[in-house]
Formats: structure tokens, sequence, C-alpha cells
């Protein structure tokens, strides 16, 4: 589980995101590092819920299978997710669980895109669909909150709530999921913009 949320705004698309990754067996924090993997021949970016290997297999694949632009990749992700979990399994990676894929970028003719897929490899569903806002983990009402401005705020709460790590059609255990550092990413016409909004003092166990 991890922190994810994208919000368009009339000259952008904005992703917030932390810098921890847990041991999902344990909870335990086992290392601080972004989330966020920049694919600039798209003027893009993915964030991932849950494996961290994902995104690695799939900007190989991207290495070797280019798409046409931003639209064509969104299109394609279903598949190209359903993809890297078969060839983890061939390099002996055994991924398992439910997890979600964010692509968020700009586009030249429509401008902000954000598309989500989400997965359950074990009953092998990969299904992706275009999003208004995107919002992990969830903390109760938003309402009030105005993105991308309230983007370090949301971050501060998930960071101060206990989340429920996602099972593949239910809740598991308990705890607090978010941390490292609040990063901001903005993505737009003239490209690819990222900052460090806040360090939180944890500690790798």
């Amino acid at each position: 589980m991890t922190a994810i949320s994208a919000f368009r705004s009339s000259d952008a698309v904005h992703v917030f995101s932390d810098g921890a990754w847990h041991d999902p067996a344990t909870g335990k924090l086992c290392g601080i590092g972004t989330k966020v993997t920049i694919l600039p021949e798209y003027n893009g970016v993915l964030g991932i819920t849950g494996t961290s290997e994902i995104p690695v297999l799939l900007s190989s694949h991207l290495v070797e299978n280019p798409l046409a632009d931003l639209h064509s990749l969104a299109d394609a992700m279903p598949d190209l997710v359903r993809t890297c979990f078969t060839r983890s399994k061939a390099l002996g990676l055994n991924l398992t669980g439910r997890c979600e894929v964010v692509l968020a970028g700009w586009t030249e003719n429509a401008g902000p895109l954000i598309h989500v897929v989400e997965c359950h490899p074990e009953h092998g569903i990969f299904k992706g669909r275009a999003v208004e806002r995107h919002i992990r983990p969830s903390i109760g009402d938003t309402s009030q909150m105005r993105f991308p401005h309230d983007g370090l705020l949301l971050l501060e709460k998930q960071y101060g709530t206990k989340c429920q790590q996602p099972g593949t059609f239910g809740a598991g255990a308990v705890g607090r999921v978010v941390g490292g550092f609040a990063q901001h990413t903005q993505i737009a016409a003239e490209g690819i913009f990222i900052k460090l909004l806040k360090r939180w003092p944890d500690e790798i166990q």
C-alpha cells in the first residue's frame, strides 16, 4: 500500500505520493524512495500501489516496444500490466495481491490524462479506466479540500491515519502505510516537474 493521488487542473496533472516502502507481510518500513516512475517520452509518469517490480518491468517492456503516444499507452495499460505479471513469474518473482497502476500525464491534443488499472492477478483481472481524480489511500471526506493546493495536507492526513492493507477483494491488517517523504509531481505541456514537499522522521526498521 502507498499514497498515490492524482488530480487534474486547467494546465497540468498533479500527482502526490509518499516515499515509504513497507514489507507487505509484516508492515515494517524497509526502504525510503520515490514511487513515481518518469516516462518523459510520453510526457507522463507511473505510480503503483503494492509491488515495486511492475514499474521496472513495464519500463523495460516499453523500451523494446514503444507506443505512439500517451493515449496509446493508456489504452494498452491493462494488457501491458498483465504481461508484466506473466513475465515476473518467468523471472522467478511471486507477485501477488491487489494493486493499482496509475498513469498520469499531459497530452498535446486533449490535455490532462489520468488512467488507473485495477489489478487482481490471482483472478486474472486487470481492469483499466480513465478517471477525473484518484485518491489512495482513502481518508474519508475530502470534499472541502481544494487540489492541487491541498496536496500536502492530504498526504499529512494520510500519514497520520492507520489504513487497511487491501487484500484481493477485501482488507487485511491495519497500520500506518504512508511515510518517508511527501512528493509533488506536476506534468504540464512544458514537461515534468518534481518537488519534495516534506520529510517525515521515519526510520528503516
